[in-house]
């Protein structure tokens, strides 16, 4: 796996992603999550990793909090478990991921439609 990123502490190489409104973060997490998917099913992150960075019960408690719809709340319910799945089961791993896709696909469908509104995602930070 390709797991050499390093952390740097240069601030000018601060990148942030800002979500206005449930609907608008709702949308940001599905798509990170679908992509963070996408690179653990090519080999490229680790579900480890996927869970330190992203699927951490904190982002699901955040979900439950900010009354997220169904469909995402599933999905990252059960992205929250796949280092396990990786460690115990590692043959169910590639189900596992398609069917946290999938579940991200129809929250996407359920959210866009809403057509919500506001700013570009990457925001300027000084």
């Amino acid at each position: 796996m390709s797991e050499h990123l390093t952390e740097d502490p240069d601030p000018r190489k601060e990148l942030a992603l800002r979500a206005v409104g449930v609907d608008d973060a709702q949308l940001l997490i599905a798509v990170a999550s679908l992509g963070m998917c996408g690179a653990i099913a090519k080999g490229e992150l680790s579900p480890a990793y996927a869970c330190q960075r992203l699927f951490g019960p904190a982002l699901l408690t955040r979900l439950n909090q900010m009354n997220a719809c169904q469909e995402l709340r599933h999905a990252i319910h059960m992205a929250t478990e796949l280092e396990d799945v990786a460690d115990l089961i590692p043959d169910k791993l590639a189900s596992a991921i398609a069917d946290i896709e999938a579940e991200l696909l129809k929250a996407l469908a359920t959210l866009a439609a809403n057509k919500p509104a506001g700013e570009k995602w990457l925001v300027h930070t000084q």
